[in-house]
């Protein structure tokens, strides 16, 4: 299928997302393919926005062709409009900064400021003038069949070209110019009928704009609309438009050439591949702080263990027989989750290659679980709190600034290695609960690696919490001083249960204390597995394994039980 957007499609896209207006643009990536923008707006579920090989749109929950985190400078930008311009394939998403994506001339995409353009995939050309950065941005100048100014009969009749061509250019109707054609029985034979039968083409013009008003797409097996095709016997299938382009990119990756479709072809090296990226994101989740540790010292690393590429900014090393590279702009989490989303991407290609007809048995299709808080371990108490964990020294930064209110508490495992833990006090605490809170706290910390069993945890308020050593000491990154009287609490075990918990109404996986989570779960203690157990305990939830490695505590794991009902 041909994964070419016309202006109808793209209409039909910025209507469906002009529920996000008066939210923002959180968070961008750049991959080889194309970019993501996230879009985010309170009271409705975020989405992301794909821009891929410079012709297609299209929409997801998760970030499908992964890339490099904020590499465009428009994160936290507020949105105002989303519009598309005419019949031209221009996308305006518009605030603080503008984003403009172009469809034409083999696609392009500027972002602005102040009218001015700071970022551009390539400098463009539109006339004269030069489309670079530093340069006003200027707009196309697009057909607007809407404005009471643009004249029908002035475009049409010095058009040379047969109506469906001349609708197809002068109008800018694409291969909407085809369909009415179709529509009106190919009656119209000269400009000069299509002029005097202008009524009834603004009629299926109107049409078009009340269709992709709609939000549906209908995919042919080598085309696709905003409505049921004219020209086509065949029946469609009926889409909403997120559901809809991205089917539409899907099938244009499986059919298209290149990199990703050579890889398509050999099964056994994606598989490979696949294995490689997670095993790489495991070692790194299990090697936390000697990785971001790795990470800080940056150009005093031993040049003959570890390569550091300046221009690429990474370091790579071997290690257990694989190559690993750290993006040194990124902390070992971040990382560990690119990994986890290049070998899910790669993962989700393979389950649409069928190299053998499906047998009749009958197998458990593994859920697919949305992560929140992606740079934190959490999970909710029994009495209703949510707690927030570090997992390196920038997050046990990040967890304290973004997350302690005068309310909350502040837990740390009397132990060097440990996150900062913040409870979020919309509950009055319970015993029950901050036991929980210390449970965890101990098990996230480097106790679990190290099987320390019996622990204290102290917890206090925000008051006691501060950035300011005494004069002549020093505070390393993601420490921080405590003053004041300590809340302990000890005779801590090394336990967790794996399972499921509700956060704004909505499932996530997460490693809480056993007592936290009712249902279905699995209980885990220190051990030596990894791999194994990751997926026992995904068969049993029926979750996919990236949903359970970045919930789990640092180091290897034992099952100890499973429990399939509380």
């Amino acid at each position: 299928m041909r994964a070419t957007m016309s202006f109808a499609e793209m209409m039909s896209l910025a209507n469906y997302i002009a529920k996000y207006e008066g939210g923002f643009i959180e968070k961008n990536y750049q991959s080889d393919i194309g970019f993501s923008f996230k879009l985010r707006k309170s009271g409705i579920d975020s989405i992301y926005l794909h821009f891929v090989d410079g012709k297609l749109l299209f929409l997801s929950q998760e970030n499908d062709i992964g890339g490099k985190k904020n590499a465009l400078p428009i994160e936290n930008t507020s949105i105002s409009r989303i519009r598309q311009l005419g019949t031209d394939r221009v996308l305006m998403i518009e605030g603080s900064k503008n984003l403009v994506i172009e469809l034409m001339a083999g696609g392009n995409l500027f972002v602005l400021q102040d009218g001015l353009i700071v970022y551009a995939k390539k400098p463009g050309k539109r006339g004269a003038k030069v489309l670079k950065v530093g340069e006003r941005y200027e707009y196309p100048q697009y057909i607007d069949l809407k404005s009471q100014e643009f004249n029908y009969d002035t475009a049409i009749s010095t058009s040379s070209s047969d109506p469906v061509r001349t609708l197809a250019v002068r109008l800018g109707l694409s291969k909407y110019a085809e369909e009415i054609d179709c529509a009106l029985g190919h009656s119209l034979k000269t400009n000069s009928e299509v002029i005097a039968n202008l009524g009834k083409l603004r009629e299926m013009i109107s049409a078009i704009y009340r269709a992709a008003e709609e939000g549906k797409v209908y995919v042919y097996r080598d085309e696709f609309y905003v409505w049921k095709s004219f020209c086509r016997s065949e029946e469609a299938e009926v889409l909403n438009v997120e559901e809809g382009l991205r089917k539409i990119y899907q099938s244009s990756e499986q059919e298209g050439s290149g990199k990703i479709d050579s890889m398509k072809r050999n099964v056994e090296k994606m598989t490979a591949e696949m294995d490689r990226l997670r095993m790489t994101g495991e070692f790194i989740m299990s090697h936390l702080a000697e990785m971001n540790q790795l990470i800080r010292n940056g150009k005093k690393v031993d040049p003959d263990r570890y390569s550091v590429d300046y221009d690429k900014e990474t370091i790579s090393f071997v290690e257990e027989g694989m190559k690993i590279e750290l993006k040194i702009n990124e902390t070992a989490g971040e990382n560990a989750d690119d990994y986890f989303g290049m070998s899910k991407r790669i993962k989700d290609k393979l389950s649409r290659v069928k190299l053998e007809p499906e047998r009749e048995e009958k197998k458990v299709e593994l859920k697919k679980v949305k992560r929140v808080f992606t740079n934190y371990r959490w999970f909710m108490t029994s009495d209703g709190n949510l707690v927030i964990a570090g997992k390196d020294a920038e997050t046990n930064d990040s967890v304290v600034k973004k997350y302690l209110g005068e309310r909350d508490l502040y837990f740390h495992a009397d132990i060097h290695g440990a996150p900062s833990v913040i409870v979020k006090v919309t509950n009055t605490p319970t015993d029950r609960g901050t036991e929980e809170a210390a449970g965890f706290a101990w098990c996230m910390s480097k106790a679990w690696s190290s099987k320390f069993g019996n622990g204290s945890v102290f917890y206090v308020t925000k008051s006691q919490v501060s950035k300011t050593p005494e004069s002549g000491e020093y505070l390393a990154k993601g420490a921080w001083i405590i003053r004041g009287k300590k809340n302990f609490i000890s005779h801590l075990n090394l336990e967790l249960a794996v399972g499921f918990q509700k956060y704004e109404n909505r499932d996530y996986v997460v490693a809480a204390p056993v007592s936290s989570i009712t249902g279905k779960k699995v209980i885990v203690v220190p051990g030596d597995g990894k791999e194994e157990v990751v997926k026992e305990i995904s068969d049993f939830l029926e979750v996919e394994k990236e949903s359970v490695y970045p919930a789990l505590p640092p180091g290897a794991w034992s099952i100890r039980e499973k429990v399939a009902v509380s």
